[in-house]
């Protein structure tokens, strides 16, 4: 909690906890105020509007994001350690901080205001981790990746889908969730490592 704008955090944590229950649709200045008990005029002290209140819950989500993987993977100068780090921090955020996680995917374009393009690239700050990390990989011969750019995107895509299944429940009963979390992160390792590095 931030102790100089106690208040500011306040709208924030209400907003994406509404947001991750209700929807975007469901959010509104109003809801928002009622819900802190203050007048709507005090967001706007805030927040300028509703799109601004979302670009601010999503920009702070992805620096936690980014701050959590890089703090679990940076300190590892193994390139392969620091890859499996990224990867297991990623779905560790995401299954510890679920609210946080999908307020970064919850939000469709179309439904607010362009985000600004200086705070996307902001928000690749772990993605960009990733892409350095496979590239070094492949100097040091111990990746084969043609194109580090796409596969840290898919790779992205991948952790996201495991993510998302066991935040939505949607995981096969017959699948204990620990295993497949662990089973789902190691296939992902795998995939990238070159024959002769697999023990």
């Amino acid at each position: 909690m931030n102790q100089e704008n106690p208040l500011r955090d306040q709208i924030l944590d209400i907003s994406r906890h509404m947001l991750f229950e209700d929807g975007y649709t469901s959010l509104s200045m109003r809801k928002i105020a009622k819900q802190a008990n203050v007048s709507a005029t005090s967001i706007y002290l805030y927040f300028e509007n509703k799109d601004h209140l979302l670009h601010t819950l999503i920009e702070e989500s992805v620096e936690d994001l980014s701050r959590f993987i890089e703090s679990k993977a940076l300190p590892v100068t193994d390139n392969i350690e620091r890859f499996k780090k990224i990867i297991e921090s990623y779905v560790d955020f995401g299954l510890q901080y679920p609210e946080k996680y999908e307020i970064i995917y919850k939000v469709r374009p179309e439904a607010m205001a362009r985000y600004p393009k200086e705070k996307f690239r902001k928000a690749r700050r772990a993605y960009e981790l990733l892409v350095k990390t496979i590239e070094e990989s492949v100097s040091n011969g111990v990746m084969e990746v043609e194109k580090p750019l796409v596969a840290a995107y898919s790779i992205w895509a991948q952790l996201h889908g495991v993510v998302t299944v066991v935040l939505n429940k949607r995981l096969d009963s017959r699948i204990d969730q620990k295993q497949f979390i662990e089973d789902s992160i190691d296939l992902v390792v795998q995939g990238f490592l070159v024959r002769t590095t697999v023990s």
